[in-house]
């Protein structure tokens, strides 16, 4: 999800677990905590397409975060054993304020159409449940008028009502997310029955929203070297089926080793084409927009004597 999203998401939930004993600091710690796992992105790659796989890995991992999230505990423990003000909140609460903003992070991009390696280091798919926008203000929102309001009147005589917003918010959110796995189920009947009327492989399906919102949806079916869009209106309760396309691997003569990392990250859903000399590799998942994708990457260029693999480039 959007930074914006990750910092009300942790804020709102520190503000839950410890608003009461802590006031507007919570508020800043769980912003902050919710932040780290991106900070991968600051560190150097060695090409495009390592850059595009390794984000979301060992820093959204559980199995690091959770570790990370006793070290936050003995961090804040000394700080407030520092303060002259003797702060009063119990080492169960403070723990859950350092480790719920943290490993939160990683499970709401799970619900996104990108990948998010939950489980690194093992070599499992990254998941992607693909039930939510990356950026969708309908569940934003809620999160960022919890917080606003508590920040403003968290400390006067409306905090208890300042908290029940937050919680509020926190609640409608987290109701977005479930409405969003409801009507992807829903989307996916309806796609299979186009897909049984039309006598095509059901075997290998990946639905996402299309659009930040609920209401468009698009599948994309891989089939033996072919694949194949269907759009989904949830309201009007109409699909639409593409045509047969090609993948494009039967033009390979080379196997690019980048090809291998994407086609793992994707889970298959990769498609190839020659444009302008160049193979380029586009990430089916994630549409832009109603033809154009957001990833898209230059493993090689064609040469008399056939493919040269090249360092990966972010078109």
């Amino acid at each position: 999800m959007d930074s914006v999203s990750q910092i009300v998401l942790g804020a709102s939930i520190a503000a839950v677990i410890a608003h009461k004993q802590l006031g507007h600091s919570t508020l800043v710690i769980g912003a902050v905590l919710a932040t780290l796992p991106d900070l991968d992105v600051l560190l150097p790659a060695t090409d495009a397409v390592t850059r595009f796989t390794d984000h979301r890995s060992f820093s959204h991992s559980l199995f690091i975060l959770f570790p990370f999230a006793f070290i936050c505990f003995a961090f804040l423990k000394f700080s407030f054993k520092r303060k002259r003000t003797k702060v009063i909140i119990s080492n169960q609460r403070l723990f859950w304020l350092c480790c719920l903003p943290l490993v939160t992070h990683p499970m709401l991009d799970a619900f996104t159409s990108y990948g998010t390696q939950l489980f690194w280091p093992l070599a499992v798919h990254p998941l992607s449940i693909a039930s939510i926008f990356a950026v969708d203000p309908l569940y934003t929102l809620p999160l960022l008028i919890g917080c606003v309001y508590l920040w403003r009147n968290g400390e006067n005589e409306k905090k208890a009502k300042a908290r029940r917003i937050n919680q509020i918010g926190l609640i409608l959110s987290s109701g977005y997310l479930l409405l969003g796995l409801f009507l992807q189920t829903q989307v996916q009947k309806r796609v299979e029955a186009v897909l049984q009327v039309n006598n095509i492989a059901q075997d290998k399906i990946f639905i996402s929203p299309l659009y930040p919102s609920l209401n468009w949806w698009g599948a994309i079916v891989v089939d033996n070297g072919v694949y194949y869009n269907v759009e989904v209106n949830v309201l009007t309760s109409t699909s639409e089926l593409s045509v047969k396309q090609d993948l494009g691997y039967g033009q390979l003569d080379v196997y690019p080793p980048a090809l291998t990392s994407l086609d793992w990250f994707t889970n298959g859903f990769i498609r190839l084409e020659n444009i302008d000399g160049q193979l380029v590799a586009t990430d089916l998942r994630m549409k832009t927009g109603q033809l154009d994708y957001a990833f898209k990457f230059a493993l090689a260029e064609k040469r008399n004597d056939g493919w040269k693999a090249i360092s990966p480039l972010r078109l």
